[in-house]
């Protein structure tokens, strides 16, 4: 029985299926930081690094920046490239440089990497370029260190020696007792290692170009042998340098690719592994678990939250239908996934939750692998004027910046109280007063269209028994309800009579006509069926125009449709301030009482000065001890790079009420899982119809980890590391997903193919088509040819670069003030490069910054948008079919087309007509139709207008004689608005039948269209019948 229960424990605290996956995804991250490139710079033909002449200058004079020779070529080439790539790509400045090929270690490794490195910028500053560190701590490269002292597989070994030299970074300015230090320290641990003597011994040189260019000096008979002697000689030097491992005294700049994962989230998968299973209840892992005991898929029973009514978000920006199903989700679910296909406001949407959270008093960490996508929801929340709103954590020197920030905090108690008049007395149960007055009006205007609709319909079936009963003998005046119902009981008594004889029959008759008569103002009535018959004809009349009368009595008193669609818009505008205000109010009531305990105030003032300490273990042990619960209440958002977390927040299981991971189809799981564990609910939004993460870890690697820790079958599928992101994971365990589905970006003729090719034209598109521009265009580049030696098409380099110097030019001269902002995509690594340079010869740094200029593959632009996008395709007759293939990958492919606001011109080098089917095909085809149909449009061979009944047209006739321009069926949103009117506001006609009605109610259209920026304006049948000029004077009023 002991034994049993023995078993039991111990299998709870270590055989969760939670403790397995974070060992397995621990070994995958473990295996891939192994196979970094950043051990070898020459791994990466990526990778450029200029090393700087004389002895090192950042680092051992603490200054504030240094300055380089701005006339240096390849400094200024460095510093463009730079600017050009500041998503993948970031400047570091490195010294002591490992160099050379380790034949000690497990596996022979050649190493060109700096020992110790910070992040960098330069930047021009008269004839020099400033090189200014951008953090205050010296990073040091355990990669590369890992690799050298890997001997065996005993992984516990290498780290101990990574802590020994970890305890000895130098701290900044480095002192030449601390760098002899570290450099004995390092020796005594690596052996083999060389220390140079001088800054001369083991130099190795720059990549981004020779000193000896032999397509650039001339050659003659006299000194080619010398340059052959020479080449020779240097690549033997290399050789000999390349036999040993030496760390050398150079600094240089290097350009690289940004890092995905770190130390920390190998650190924080071992700490989560070693939990007991109880402990993840208390976080959103906890669905995994559950999942994997249920054994079967999304069983649970969820309730309907379409059918929930009774709740009120507190969302300060616009909320589409999909948003607000976001927000209403999470309340009820552990694990909601949102697709965000292209455009459709993801950010937004994360701000609204976010402060609908804040202001129900919960907090949130946001979580990206993106520091862009990080940086947006944390500026627009704070944006919003709330105090301590969100903290953006992770990024440089913000240690500094949030101590500062908790001693204003703690020195401003009075001041909390300034300016909050419009806020005092605004609280959440204002909010639900607001909303269900606004339910109420969109009620009212909803019941008012049903009874247009009512109204119109009758009046034909009044009209049509009109004509039917002819001259009307007996009810020649209107009748009230009750007299029609009276006459109907007499002509029942009459009838009922007629075959009886007697004196109380008689009686009878003689009461009943005497009523009939006064009712209907009669002199006499004969009493026989053929009367009976006219008369009850008369009454079925009477009584339908009473329903007539009745159903325009109850639209009068429900309210006036136009007066209430002006007060649904007024208190749509309020709702924004409304919200806001209670947000700022539930902030302040938090900050004063937070202020107000003095155990909350101390613990504030030992994080602010733990964080501005260079004791980097005295700040984790405090991170980890303190209560963090007090930082929370000052900033109840936290904003953070997946892998700038272990390095902000403490590892506590639902430190969080809610985590939200943006951009979550570029997230590997493995650095999300610390996320999660941080948090009692998550939100994931992504979208896997675009760029996926990229993993280089080995295939067979990757299932020995499965196997050696007996994920089962089923979840191997879903939890391989490779090839599935965090949003990939979500959707299979969120049970209440929901596809954001309004997209703002672009204008239809650019997003529209995307929606249709991989969305199943469920977005839509909230932009009006400029009628008037070429949205889209197909350049065909005749000569056009790629190289054979990389995919690079000078010939349509040379005119894409053309016609990006033609745009500038003509924005220059039209609109120098507010300047057009443009990117170049390519799928080809060798066309993005060669385009830099040329980019770079016909354009200054100046006019390249001003116009936002931005070169890359779609892995740039992932998130990103331009005014204008050139689409270099770079494909030709002569190129490879691999290259097809690869260039309409779907996700690729999709991201590719997407990115542009205003206007994407394409570029390809071969005849559309030969090109095979496949994605590329239907994208040319597409254009190719848009560029007929918009040419027709202007030449007027197709009519744009679609009307749904009589009445639409009779109005737009009517209103085009007052000089104005109307489009009928005119498409809003995947909406047909009835009519648009100057293509400023739209006019809606109610109370008749629409061919082809939009399946959603009137005031959701009618919001739907508002939120796309046209206002609209409503005319019924009925007030049409009364006047024309008045409905006409109302709608083309002036606003």
């Amino acid at each position: 029985m002991l034994q049993e229960a023995s078993r039991a424990i111990n299998s709870a605290f270590n055989n969760s299926f939670i403790k397995k996956l974070s060992q397995y995804l621990h070994d995958c991250v473990r295996e891939e930081v192994k196979s970094s490139t950043f051990r070898n710079l020459k791994g990466d033909k990526d990778n450029k690094w200029i090393f700087l002449k004389g002895e090192e200058q950042l680092f051992s004079t603490g200054a504030e920046y240094i300055p380089l020779d701005g006339s240096d070529p390849k400094l200024t080439e460095l510093m463009i490239q730079s600017d050009l790539g500041q998503k993948d790509k970031y400047l570091i400045y490195g010294y002591l440089f490992l160099v050379g090929k380790s034949s000690k270690t497990k596996k022979q490794n050649e190493f060109l990497t700096p020992l110790l490195y910070l992040p960098c910028k330069l930047e021009r500053n008269g004839v020099n370029i400033n090189c200014f560190p951008l953090d205050e701590v010296l990073s040091l490269n355990t990669g590369a260190l890992a690799a050298l002292m890997r001997k065996n597989d005993d992984e516990d070994e290498v780290d101990l020696l990574l802590e020994g030299i970890l305890d000895v970074v130098p701290d900044l300015p480095i002192t030449q007792e601390k760098l002899d230090i570290f450099l004995t320290t390092l020796k005594s641990l690596v052996p083999e290692i060389e220390i140079a003597s001088s800054i001369d011994d083991y130099k190795e040189d720059d990549n981004i170009s020779k000193s000896k260019d032999f397509y650039k000096e001339k050659i003659d008979g006299e000194n080619l042998d010398e340059l052959i002697e020479e080449e020779e000689a240097e690549q033997e030097k290399q050789k000999v340098k390349l036999e040993k491992v030496a760390v050398t005294y150079q600094s240089a700049i290097i350009l690289t690719k940004r890092p995905s994962v770190t130390a920390g989230v190998l650190h924080e998968l071992t700490q989560i592994a070693e939990k007991p299973s109880g402990v993840y209840r208390e976080t959103a892992l906890s669905i995994i678990n559950e999942e994997y005991a249920q054994s079967k898929e999304k069983s649970v029973p969820l309730k309907d939250m379409n059918k929930v009514t009774d709740f009120y978000p507190i969302t300060p920006l616009s909320l589409s239908d999909s948003q607000l199903q976001v927000v209403k989700n999470i309340d009820n679910s552990k694990f909601v996934a949102v697709q965000g296909p292209p455009g459709t406001g993801k950010s937004q949407t994360i701000v609204n939750l976010v402060a609908h959270l804040v202001a129900n008093g919960k907090t949130v960490l946001v979580a990206s692998r993106m520091d862009k996508a990080v940086d947006v929801v944390a500026e627009r929340l704070n944006d919003l004027g709330a105090s301590h709103m969100a903290l953006r954590a992770g990024r440089l020197n913000y240690q500094r910046q949030l101590s500062e920030e908790l001693n204003n905090l703690l020195s401003q108690n009075s001041e909390l109280d300034e300016d909050v008049e419009d806020i005092l007395l605004v609280d959440t149960k204002d909010m639900k007063d607001h909303l269900d007055m606004l339910k109420n009006m969109e009620n009212k205007s909803e019941t008012i269209i049903k009874l247009e609709k009512e109204w119109h319909d009758k009046l034909l079936e009044v009209k049509e028994q009109e004509k039917l009963l002819g001259n009307r003998e007996f009810i020649k005046a209107s009748l009230k309800k009750g007299e029609i119902d009276i006459v109907a009981g007499i002509i029942k008594i009459l009838e009922s009579n007629m075959e009886k004889a007697g004196f109380i029959s008689k009686i009878a008759n003689f009461t009943s006509l005497g009523q009939l008569k006064k009712i209907l103002n009669l002199k006499e009535f004969d009493v026989t069926f053929e009367n009976l018959g006219k008369l009850k004809q008369e009454l079925e009349f009477a009584n339908m125009e009473w329903t007539l009368r009745k159903i325009e009595a109850d639209i009068q008193k429900t309210g006036n449709l136009h007066m209430l669609s002006e007060q649904i818009r007024t208190m749509k505008r309020k709702q924004k301030t409304l919200a806001t205000n209670i947000l700022k109010n539930k902030r302040r009531e938090a900050l004063k009482g937070l202020l107000r305990d003095e155990n909350k105030r101390r613990r504030l003032k030992v994080h602010s000065k733990s964080l501005v300490t260079n004791r980097k273990r005295l700040q984790n042990n405090i991170l980890e001890e303190e209560d963090f619960k007090p930082l929370l209440e000052a900033f109840p958002c936290w904003c953070v790079t997946t892998y700038a977390v272990s390095d902000s927040l403490p590892l506590k299981p639902g430190l969080f009420d809610v985590a939200i991971i943006d951009e979550a189809s570029q997230c590997d799981i493995a650095s999300c899982f610390p996320i999660l564990f941080r948090a009692k609910k998550a939100v994931i939004v992504g979208d896997d119809k675009q760029l996926p993460h990229l993993s280089f870890l080995e295939k067979a690697k990757e299932q020995s980890f499965l196997s050696q820790y007996g994920i089962p079958d089923k979840y191997q599928l879903m939890w391989r590391f490779r090839t599935n992101s965090m949003f990939d994971l979500a959707d299979y365990y969120s049970m209440n997903s929901v596809m954001l589905d309004e997209h703002f970006r672009s204008l239809p003729p650019i997003i529209n193919f995307s929606n249709h090719e991989f969305y199943n034209d469920r977005i839509r598109v909230m932009r009006k088509d400029k009628n008037e521009d070429k949205v889209l265009e197909l350049v065909e580049v005749l000569d056009g040819k790629v190289d054979f030696d990389a995919t690079r098409n000078l010939p349509e380099i040379e005119a894409v670069v053309k016609r990006l110097h033609e745009i500038i030019i003509e924005d220059e001269r039209q609109n120098p003030d507010n300047p057009v902002s443009v990117g170049i995509i390519s799928p080809f690594r060798a066309q993005v490069e060669q385009l830099k340079v040329s980019v770079s010869k016909v354009l200054s740094d100046y006019m390249i910054k001003k116009h936002q200029i931005e070169i890359g593959t779609a892995h740039t632009f992932q998130g990103d948008e331009r005014d204008i996008m050139l689409i270099s395709w770079a494909f030709a007759d002569n190129s490879f079919m691999q290259s097809l293939t690869f260039l309409q990958k779907p996700n690729l492919f999709n991201v590719a087309i997407t990115r542009g606001r205003n206007k994407v011109i394409n570029f390809i080098s071969r005849n559309p007509r030969e090109l095979p089917d496949g994605h590329f095909r239907n994208y040319v085809s597409y254009m190719q139709e848009y560029q007929n149909r918009k040419q027709a449009m202007l030449s007027g061979d197709i009519d744009e207008n679609i009307y749904k009944n009589p009445l639409e047209r009779e109005v737009a006739e009517k209103i085009r004689e007052l000089d104005h321009k109307v489009v009928a069926g005119a498409e809003i949103a995947g909406l047909s608005a009835d009519l648009l009117v100057d293509d400023r506001f739209v006019v809606e006609i109610d109370g008749v039948e629409d061919k082809n009605a939009d399946r959603i109610s009137n005031m959701k259209k009618q919001s739907i269209i508002e939120r796309s920026g046209y206002k609209v304006k409503r005319i019924t049948f009925r007030e049409w019948q009364y006047s024309h000029k008045a409905c006409l004077d109302r709608v083309l009023i002036e606003d």
